[in-house]
């Protein structure tokens, strides 16, 4: 068969007969651990960073001299605290249930992946909040009795911002993969009742 235009090509693929994966039990449990754990991982990490970021930035505050680095590094302080309430509060993982049914796994691990697809869909804000403070602290580097140069401070906020991006895509990725097990989980409900 020979497809003349990208209409034919779209509808070919259209028309193939979508395949649903059946999951056992078993098999959610273990998906669910793995997810679980890489929370964990991912949390622990956020924790210690935050955790470091508030130690620095508070030594920063008493160090520094200057208002305008003082307050840049109080915003981060506050930032940074904020972080660590934020991912106590909404990004930990919760314990895989043991003896459930495929029902309940199903539930369980859904709800999992929806709390942490919204975690990562509010990054943007959050790492966003960073961002004043980051200025004023890269600004105040500038101004500063031992000044940088302009160009390493427009530097610095370039590539706070080039992160920035790199981790508003990256977050948007996992996402998007834990809306397809999501879909995917919704799909082996279906057939399954």
């Amino acid at each position: 068969m020979q497809i003349q235009s990208d209409e034919e090509l779209r509808a070919l693929w259209q028309g193939q007969p979508a395949s649903i994966v059946q999951f056992t039990a078993e098999q959610l449990r273990g998906r669910a651990a793995q997810f679980e754990r890489q929370t964990r991982r991912r949390y622990r990490r956020d924790q210690a960073s935050f955790a470091v970021a508030a130690i620095l930035f508070g030594g920063a505050m008493i160090a520094i001299d200057g208002a305008l680095m003082r307050l840049g590094s109080a915003l981060l302080l506050l930032w940074a605290v904020y972080g660590i309430w934020g991912l106590h509060r909404y990004a930990r993982a919760l314990a895989v249930p043991t003896d459930a049914s495929v029902q309940t796994c199903v539930a369980f691990h859904r709800r999992q992946l929806e709390r942490q697809r919204d975690v990562v869909r509010g990054w943007p804000l959050g790492v966003g909040l960073a961002m004043p403070g980051i200025v004023l602290v890269a600004i105040a580097g500038s101004l500063g009795p031992r000044h940088a140069p302009w160009s390493m401070t427009i530097g610095v906020i370039g590539i706070v911002a080039f992160v920035y991006l790199a981790m508003l895509i990256y977050g948007q990725v996992l996402a998007g993969r834990w809306q397809q097990e999501i879909d995917a989980l919704e799909a082996n409900r279906n057939t399954a009742a």
